[in-house]
C-alpha cells in the first residue's frame, strides 16, 4: 500500500470519530487534523508547537492529500483546543485497528512495558499508570491503557 492509500485509509478512520467542537465557527475537519497529528508525530514531533511547524512545512499536495479544505494546517490554539475536547479512547481505538489493519500478516512479538508517572504533591493529580503493547516489527504501539497510580506516599 503506498503513502497516499495509507493517507486515505487513515482520514476514513479518522472520519468515523464525532467532532467534539461546535459546528459554528470551524475551518479545519477533526480526520484531518487528527491525520496531521498522526504524521507529525510519526516523524518526530513531540509538543503541539511541533506538530504546528510540521504541517505548516508542507507542500500544497501533502496538506491537501491529509483532508485539509484550506492551504494552511491549523494554528496551536486549534491543536490545542481539539485535542482538549478529543475523546481520547476513541481515538486510540481508531488508531489502533488502523495500525492493526496495516500490520503484516505474519507479525508475530509484541512487547508489553509499563510505565509510572509521579502526580504533584498530596492528592490533587496523583500519578499515573500506563501500560503500551509495542511491535517491533512495525516499530509501532499497538494499545496502551491508562491507570490511576495508588498514592504510594506515606503519612
Amino acid at each position: 500500500m503506498d503513502t497516499e492509500e495509507m493517507s486515505k485509509s487513515l482520514l476514513s478512520t479518522f472520519s468515523q470519530l464525532r467532532d467534539p467542537r461546535s459546528r459554528h465557527g470551524q475551518r479545519h475537519p477533526l480526520c484531518a487534523i487528527l491525520v496531521l497529528a498522526t504524521a507529525a508525530m510519526l516523524s518526530g514531533a513531540r509538543s503541539l508547537y511541533a506538530i504546528w511547524q510540521w504541517g505548516r512545512l508542507q507542500g500544497p499536495d501533502l496538506v491537501k492529500a491529509m483532508g485539509f479544505t484550506r492551504s494552511k494546517t491549523p494554528s496551536v490554539s486549534t491543536l490545542h483546543t481539539v485535542f482538549s475536547a478529543l475523546d481520547a479512547p476513541a481515538f486510540e481505538a481508531a488508531l489502533a485497528s488502523w495500525i492493526q489493519a496495516h500490520l503484516p500478516a505474519d507479525a508475530k512479538a509484541i512487547a508489553i512495558d509499563g510505565k509510572q508517572l509521579r502526580g504533584i504533591h498530596g492528592e490533587e493529580l496523583p500519578g499515573v499508570r500506563l501500560v503500551a503493547a509495542f511491535s517491533h516489527e512495525s516499530s509501532l504501539v499497538l494499545a496502551q491503557k491508562k491507570g490511576a497510580m495508588p498514592n504510594t506516599r506515606a503519612s
